[in-house]
């Protein structure tokens, strides 16, 4: 960063306030460039503070909680969790398997959120991730049939194998789309 050998002078300042009022249309970077020179060069940008993994912890807790069950024998035991499984096989001892069944029934863990890759759409791993509103950028609540079907077609543009897209995504995109106007239907 650039110093300035000296502070400006009030009168040096009054000058500069003038210049930038005297303008028939004051714009973002007029005042930008006012500051910096306050400021005696660019600012500094901050870092992007890194997004911390999920726990083990933190993923079990939520999990437990979101079927109302305070231990993992509990969980085991929950009617309510037992049938959303459906019969699926489950452990409940690693990281992985918390972290599974919490992109299950709670959300991305933030730090898997953003991603970028031939297996992501809107930042989410598809294969890994059933998120179907965010992968088709819609809002559960307005959402219609129709708008469904076209962000799905927008989709079909990119990750359709015959475009050169991935056939796993592909036919994943089409289980959500289907999902989707099943519960709209």
């Amino acid at each position: 960063m650039a110093t300035r050998p000296r502070k400006l002078l009030l009168p040096e300042v009054q000058n500069l306030i003038a210049t930038l009022l005297s303008k028939d249309e004051l714009l973002e970077g007029d005042l930008l460039a006012f500051a910096q020179l306050i400021n005696g060069g660019p600012f500094k940008v901050p870092s992007s503070p890194k997004v911390k993994p999920l726990t083990a912890t933190a993923a079990k807790k939520a999990v437990l909680a979101h079927f109302a069950c305070t231990t993992a024998t509990q969980l085991k035991k929950c009617q309510a969790f037992l049938m959303q499984m459906g019969g699926e096989d489950f452990g409940l001892k690693t990281t992985e398997d918390w972290l599974k069944l919490y992109r299950k029934f709670i959300a991305v863990p933030e730090h898997e959120r953003n991603g970028t890759g031939p297996t992501f759409v809107n930042g989410i791993d598809v294969l890994q991730n059933f998120r179907p509103w965010h992968v088709f950028g819609l809002n559960p609540h307005t959402a219609t049939a129709e708008e469904v079907k076209s962000a799905f077609r927008e989709l079909a543009k990119i990750h359709h194998p015959d475009k050169g897209g991935d056939g796993r995504v592909f036919e994943r995109l089409q289980s959500m789309r289907d999902s989707v106007l099943a519960l709209m239907g």
